[in-house]
């Protein structure tokens, strides 16, 4: 028997799947991690009203590098892109908390992007070698939920760490060395298909399936754009125009994980119901519903209620953007596939922080909402499109 053979029967543990829910969330907190310890960092690398890049310059990171490693992994597999990209994440974590001067310290932000780009771009690879159909949609959506769940837990110690110390909130990147031992004690090696070894027949099949690959991007791209464009305007919008204290802005991002994580465990339910098509389109609804609330009101119960539908906008639709490329991709492409997944979320993430920097927050929340009702309004006829070729 052939070792791609093998490699396709072994079973992933109990404990090899909490090693890729661990290895998933290290990957949301790459850049919020030192967000408590901001200010700080501003004063002592003299960044003024620039320490926020310090936030979004991991995603920089992951947009340079995500390619080269999705190469990698269709050429060697994932195990060695988790193995070195879980070692250079704790290494270059920790090391940001001694780099003596701002372009050394940017230039550490940016490897350890990369490093989760390899984390995030293996372990969706290896939940694709281990888990088909339907127990693929729901592995990634606990995917999901632990990557919400690490944002909440991890940014809680991050503000308990920075009153000790500015330089304590870069001690939770530690974590990726206890990932890197649930990756080497309980996940199988899973090799690259070859050429000579590939399913050929099936790779038509899979080319054919659902809407094309660029598509599936650009609502990925999209979608984490408006989710990560309320994660970062909310903190500024809620404290220094509506007057709330830090506090109450740290249980409401919270709530949003909260929501997020709840919503992320319901989809594959959704899924079933009114398939992948229709949860994107409630995804995109609650986003524009959200941002709407956000433009017309300032009272505290429609703030609430925006934060839930921002929530499962998240949770809706985050699953589904790698379970869509997954489906769509052949066992040559697979890593490169995912890896384009990833820079388009991640590209996401960073041009928030810039249109942020651009635009108030009344004309963002208004912009957010009419482009979330647009694409909302697009899913369903490009399905439609699409439909001898369901998604």
């Amino acid at each position: 028997m052939s070792e791609q053979k093998m490699a396709n029967q072994e079973k992933l543990s109990k404990f090899g799947v909490a090693a890729i829910l661990l290895m998933s969330s290290l990957t949301v907190m790459v850049g919020t991690a030192v967000t408590p310890a901001v200010a700080d960092l501003g004063r002592v690398y003299n960044l003024g009203n620039y320490a926020s890049w310090l936030i979004t310059t991991p995603a920089l990171g992951v947009v340079l590098t995500t390619i080269l490693l999705g190469r990698i992994i269709d050429k060697k597999g994932p195990y060695w892109v988790a193995f070195m990209g879980l070692l250079c994440y704790g290494a270059f974590g920790v090391a940001g908390a001694y780099m003596p001067n701002v372009v050394t310290l940017l230039l550490d932000r940016v490897l350890l992007g990369a490093a989760t780009a390899a984390i995030l771009n293996a372990s969706v690879t290896f939940i694709s070698a281990f888990f088909k159909g339907e127990k693929q949609l729901k592995i990634l959506a606990l995917q999901s939920m632990a990557m919400e769940c690490g944002g909440v837990i991890y940014l809680s110690v991050s503000g308990m760490l920075a009153d000790i110390s500015w330089r304590c909130p870069f001690y939770i990147y530690g974590l990726g060395f206890l990932a890197f031992l649930g990756l080497a004690l309980f996940i199988p090696r899973t090799p690259a298909v070859s050429d000579n070894n590939r399913p050929q027949e099936n790779d038509g099949k899979a080319v054919s399936r659902g809407v094309p690959i660029p598509l599936t991007l650009l609502i990925s791209f999209l979608g984490m754009l408006m989710f990560f464009t309320a994660m970062v305007a909310l903190p500024l919008y809620l404290q220094n125009q509506l007057g709330y204290s830090p506090s109450f802005t740290g249980y409401y991002l919270a709530s949003i994980d909260v929501a997020s994580v709840l919503a992320a465990g319901f989809s594959p339910n959704i899924v079933k119901r009114v398939k992948e098509k229709g949860c994107l389109t409630i995804a995109f609804c609650s986003y524009a519903v959200a941002f709407l609330l956000y433009f017309l009101f300032t009272q505290s119960l429609f703030l609430w209620i925006a934060a839930c539908f921002v929530g499962i906008g998240f949770g809706f639709s985050t699953p589904l953007y790698n379970n869509l490329i997954i489906n769509k991709s052949t066992p040559s492409n697979k890593g490169m596939n995912i890896s384009f997944c990833t820079m388009a979320m991640f590209a996401g993430q960073f041009l928030s922080a810039l249109l942020i920097s651009i635009f108030s927050a009344e004309k963002l929340f208004l912009a957010a909402s009419l482009i979330g009702f647009a694409i909302m309004a697009c899913i369903l006829p490009v399905a439609k499109k699409y439909s001898s070729r369901e998604i």
